[in-house]
């Protein structure tokens, strides 16, 4: 059978660390949504950088092309667009949250859990609006490529 007993005391180093863990960890939320929200102003750049290319090449900047390149740089800037816009969308669900009902009535451990919860999807959801930011810019200048070269 195996005794457990208690260890020492803690000291003033040991409250000392304790206290910088939890001020990181009730930090740690905010942190993730401030940088959220400036990818979130940095994919609304790309939707109109790729709306303006395509104002600005128009259907007479493509009637050099033909059909595949102009029908490939169509489908490219709309597809630059609509990842521009889900990415938006994450990184507005990673900044802002996304509305959930709250019970009156929870524990501090089913509130912790949430929370961790929230980081977590907060976390994913800017990793998304990540991948998605640098897929619509390169979707916009291979769009621009082809204007260019083909």
């Amino acid at each position: 059978m195996v005794r457990v007993t208690p260890g020492p005391p803690a000291g003033p180093d040991d409250l000392a660390r304790a206290t910088e863990i939890q001020e990181l960890r009730a930090g740690e939320l905010d942190a993730v949504r401030a940088q959220a929200d400036k990818w979130r102003t940095g994919l609304g750049g790309l939707i109109g950088l790729a709306t303006v290319i395509a104002a600005i090449r128009g259907v007479g900047g493509l009637s050099a092309l033909g059909a595949g390149n102009k029908i490939a740089t169509g489908v490219l800037l709309l597809l630059a667009i609509v990842a521009s816009a889900v990415g938006s969308f994450v990184a507005m669900r990673a900044a802002y949250g996304f509305p959930t009902r709250r019970l009156a009535e929870a524990s501090v451990d089913e509130l912790a859990a949430r929370r961790h919860a929230t980081l977590r999807q907060a976390c994913r959801d800017l990793r998304r609006a990540v991948v998605l930011a640098y897929v619509s810019l390169a979707m916009v200048v291979i769009a621009v490529g082809v204007t260019w070269f083909a």
